[in-house]
């Protein structure tokens, strides 16, 4: 496989991710509907078991804004890579 079949590859995979992931919260979305109030259902082949989770997240940027020396004292740097594909090729626009 040469780098270009890698890379379109790649780019077909994270569309299908981002098309399983908007399908998924669809289909999450009409199971919740058929729920209605219900904490759980059971149809002839699932047991479907609804969960109610409360989070509460900080708000780094407000305790930043108020405290902004909390940055040195507990601050922690990560470093990761992104990877973005862009087609160049007018023969690959085509294909792709």
């Amino acid at each position: 496989m040469n780098i270009n079949e890698i890379i379109t590859s790649y780019m077909q995979a994270k569309q299908a991710e981002a098309d399983a992931k908007k399908r998924a919260a669809a289909m999450k979305e009409l199971i919740l509907q058929h729920a209605g109030n219900a904490d759980n259902f059971t149809t002839d082949v699932y047991t479907v078991i609804i969960k109610t989770t409360t989070s509460v997240r900080l708000n780094t940027a407000a305790l930043y804004s108020d405290f902004p020396d909390i940055k040195d004292t507990y601050g922690k740097t990560t470093t990761s890579k992104s990877v973005d594909c862009v087609v160049t090729s007018d023969a690959e626009k085509k294909s792709a």
